[in-house]
Order: C-alpha cells, then structure tokens, then sequence
C-alpha cells in the first residue's frame, strides 16, 4: 500500500501485472539483500539481549550492547565475501568517521526512561482491523511484519522501523501509523493489559538524529490520522482500478524497477 502511495504505476507492476524488477549491474549486496542483514542482526541481538534478562539500554549497558551486537554481527557477516563483509561491518557497527547502526540505535534507547518489559521483533500483524475516518468506522484485513515494538512497563507501545537511507517523508509515511494501530487491537490483553500507543519512530542511518519521530513537528495522534487517510485514500484507489504513472516524487523515477514499461514520458507529454 505504501508502494501505491509512492506511484499508483509502480504498485501496479509489482502486485498486479507481477513484473520482475528491473536492477542495475553493481556490486555488493542489494538494497534488498543489505536490509534483510540489518533486520537479521537486530532481531538475533534482541533475542538474546531479552533472553538474558536485560531490559532497556541503559548508559551502564551501553558497552556490553555495543559488544554483544558486534558479536551478533560477525557471526552473520561471516556468511559474505571478504569485499561485501567489509563494508556491512561499517554499516552495522560504524567506523572512526561515524557511528554504526547500531550505536545510533542504541543511543536513542539510552535516552528514554521507560522500562522495557518485553520487544516484538519482526512481529507479524494479521488480521481485520478496525480504523477511524471522517465517515466512520472502517475494517481492513491487513498483512504486515513490524520491525520492532516495544511493551513498556508504563502501559504503552513503542513502534520502531529501521531504514538504511533517510526516513520516509511525512506525507507518504504509511508503515508506523497503521503497525501502531494493529498493534494496539492484536496485543490487546497480553501481559493481561491493554496497551496503547506512546511512541513511534525511524531508527534511520542516513538521518542526522538517531531516531527520527513520527510526525516529526506535528503530534503523534495528528501523524496517525493522517497515515489513516492515506491508508484509506491507497486502498480506495487501488479498488477502483486507479493506477496511473504518478510518482510522488519526480526522483523516484531515477531508480524506479519498471521504467521500461512506465508511460511516464507520455504523460509528461499531455
């Protein structure tokens, strides 16, 4: 759905005519490739962080996460070519010219009060779930995986998305609205609580800030509202058989999969 939001044509492609994307010849691993390694290391990371007993990351925990992260690491990167292990150490734990994803993923955590009782990692989330618009209440059956949510001890959930580039900007942010709202309904009664959502943010490494909030300068539940209409302007859209070349942003065409076959320039032309 969020794909829809970046062109209508592009999600036409992938999910409707099921076109193989088109990848330039490069070296290294895939963007695809390099995500699936980060949610892989900070998945097995928190496994073992949480079942060691420990909770949040504290300053006084810090070095043991940076060490017990690394270990994780290189047990995965041991898996790549020499060349491709060299350069996702750099990503995953940094180098002298700039912190790793890690420690800014942890830095954020080291700021934050709230106990951390239990982390979700790549939690699936399946199921109708029931949303709010202007016309009433709406029920959607939904698929979706979130990278991370936090259960902390005061009652709420924190929702964390870990991007390799920048943070989606605020107007097609799509992902950590509905995972919050999903979460909420699905998690209902674990711990024997209820739980709402307190928090929600990108843990991203190309951002000058470690952690990047939903919303940015507007309130979370103005952020969640919005991401319910794009939601439902998405899902409206593609029910109706609406999917014309229409990229969000023009430098999305740059390094779109299906340009051979987009009618992009025809368009232009009109």
């Amino acid at each position: 759905i969020e794909r829809y939001l970046e062109c209508p044509f592009k999600y036409f492609a992938a999910h409707v005519l099921r076109l193989p994307e088109e990848r330039a010849e490069e070296s290294g691993l895939t963007p695809q490739e390099r995500g699936q390694l980060v949610h892989e290391v900070f998945e097995a990371f928190f496994t073992r962080w949480q079942a060691e007993g420990r909770g949040r990351i504290s300053l006084a925990t810090l070095p043991l996460a940076l060490a017990t992260f690394e270990e994780t690491a290189e047990a995965r990167l041991e898996r790549l070519s020499e060349a491709d292990r060299a350069i996702e150490r750099t990503h995953l734990l940094g180098s002298a010219a700039a912190p790793g994803l890690a420690e800014r993923a942890f830095s954020f955590e080291v700021e934050q009060d709230a106990e951390v009782i239990e982390r979700l990692l790549e939690h699936e989330l399946q199921g109708t779930f029931a949303f709010s618009t202007p016309a009433g209440e709406r029920r959607v059956h939904l698929r979706a995986k979130a990278d991370r949510i936090d259960l902390l001890a005061d009652g709420t959930l924190r929702v964390i998305d870990y991007k390799l580039g920048k943070a989606p900007k605020a107007g097609r942010a799509l992902q950590l609205p509905v995972y919050g709202l999903c979460a909420e309904q699905q998690l209902e009664g674990r711990h024997g609580r209820s739980w709402t959502l307190g928090q929600a943010g990108y843990v991203a490494f190309r951002e000058k800030n470690p952690f990047v909030p939903l919303g940015g300068s507007s309130s979370l539940a103005e952020a969640v509202a919005a991401g319910q209409e794009r939601l439902f302007r998405a899902i409206d859209g593609i029910e109706r058989g609406e999917f014309p070349p229409a990229p969000d942003e023009p430098f999305l065409c740059t390094r779109c999969g299906y340009a051979a076959v987009c009618r992009k320039d025809y368009v232009g032309d009109e």
